[in-house]
């Protein structure tokens, strides 16, 4: 299994559903991740949150460090035989993007 790949579609999936680009680079063994908003011109607007993502392949183990402009602002690990640990992941990261659908009111 590759986790990497399994926690960055999953990520990309929810950063999309709020209507966000996502982009990342990987160097070293380490994630550096971003997650961007544009304006309608295609250019980048903000960056709402980055963070590092390191990954233990072998143990399904490891660790996000969340940043915004002022510095680091959380830490998460997580096991991948624990879902509980990735849906936190994905929860957490909705929730600072904020999610648009919630605003909407009742759907007639």
């Amino acid at each position: 299994m590759n986790i990497k790949k399994l926690l960055l579609s999953q990520i990309e999936k929810v950063v999309f559903d709020l209507r966000y680009d996502f982009i990342y680079e990987d160097e070293y063994g380490e994630l550096l991740c971003q997650v961007i908003q544009r304006d309608s011109s295609g250019s980048i607007e903000s960056t709402p949150i980055s963070f590092h993502l390191r990954i233990n392949e072998e143990k399904g183990t490891g660790q996000l460090i969340y940043y915004q402009a002022k510095g680091e602002m959380n830490r998460q690990s997580f096991d991948i035989e624990n879902p509980d640990t990735i849906l936190a992941i994905l929860t957490f990261i909705a929730g600072v993007l904020g999610s648009p659908q919630k605003n909407d009111g009742p759907k007639s």
